[in-house]
This record gives structure tokens, C-alpha cells and sequence, in this order.
């Protein structure tokens, strides 16, 4: 009887289908590419505050380079500004977290994994324009607006996916 019940609630697992597993894959590594980026500004821009950088260090060539650029842009790069920054990419670092975890709880297919990942990438989204609006994805990301496009298309993509999520608690319905 255990054994027919057993056998019964394994027929019902669906496999993962290969738009989950592909997104998941995707969204793994703009999560690993976005928690470097942040993480190295946030470390950079610490370094470059305090001075610790090391004479002949190719990093302290680039970060003068770019708080020059954002300067000539508008950026406000006084101590207290490059603290502003260095604290944007902490929060924006942080949110990184809750992300991850969506796409892991989607991947299982556990439905609210799709809200905390929504939620959370909307968050990565909105904050950098209330430290410093529109000029945040220009100012200091590789691909400025796209990365916007492709974060709104990965929601978009992931909201599709839904329909083959399980129940909002059980990655096994």
C-alpha cells in the first residue's frame, strides 16, 4: 500500500521543463556577472575613498578614469557622493539575494518563487533612480538602458513560465 502511494505521487511529478531549466541557467549567471559588478564597485569605490589602493594598482587607474567620466556627466563625486554610490551598490549587492532564491524556488517549481523574484528584480530596478535617476544605467553599467530591457524581459519571460510552476507552496504539485 506505502509502495502503490509512493509510486502514485512520483507519476504526478512533472519533469522540469527546458524553458525553466534554460532561464534558470540564465538567470544564474546575470546573477553571478551582477553580484561581481556590484560587489567590485562597492569594494573599488571603498578603496578608492580610504586611498588603499596600492601605487601602480591598474584598478585605481580605472577608477579615476571613471569618477572622472561620471563627474563630467553630473555625478556628485565628493567623498560624500562616492559614499552614496558605494552605498547604492551594497543595497543593489543585497538584493541580489532574494533574486537568486526566486529563480532557485522557480526552478523547483515553488510558484511564490516568481513574486520574490519579481518584487526583487523591480527593487534592483527602481532604486539606483531614487539614489540618482535615469542617469544611473548610463553612469555605471556596461549596457546602460539595455540592462533594463533585458531585466523587464527576464520578468516577462519568467511570468510566461508560470503556468508550468506548481502550487505557491509545494514544488511537487
Amino acid at each position: 500500500m506505502a509502495q502503490q502511494m509512493s509510486k502514485t505521487r512520483d507519476s504526478k511529478v512533472k519533469p522540469i521543463s527546458k524553458p525553466i531549466i534554460i532561464l534558470a541557467v540564465l538567470s544564474v549567471l546575470g546573477f553571478m556577472f551582477s553580484a561581481v559588478s556590484d560587489l567590485s564597485y562597492f569594494t573599488g569605490i571603498e578603496a578608492f575613498i580610504n586611498d588603499a589602493f596600492e601605487e601602480g594598482n591598474p584598478a585605481k587607474e580605472v577608477y579615476t578614469k571613471n569618477i572622472q567620466l561620471w563627474q563630467d556627466n553630473g555625478v556628485d563625486t565628493s567623498i560624500g557622493g562616492l559614499s552614496q554610490i558605494r552605498q547604492l551598490f551594497l543595497i543593489i549587492g543585497i538584493l541580489n539575494i532574494p533574486v537568486l532564491l526566486g529563480v532557485a524556488l522557480m526552478f523547483f517549481r515553488v510558484r511564490i518563487g516568481f513574486e520574490l523574484y519579481a518584487i526583487s528584480q523591480a527593487a534592483y530596478i527602481i532604486v539606483p533612480f531614487y539614489f540618482f535617476g535615469f542617469g544611473f544605467y548610463s553612469n555605471f553599467r556596461v549596457l546602460g538602458i539595455g540592462d533594463l530591457f533585458i531585466m523587464i524581459l527576464f520578468i516577462v519571460m519568467w511570468g510566461i513560465q508560470r503556468k508550468n510552476l506548481g502550487s505557491k507552496d509545494s514544488a511537487n504539485s
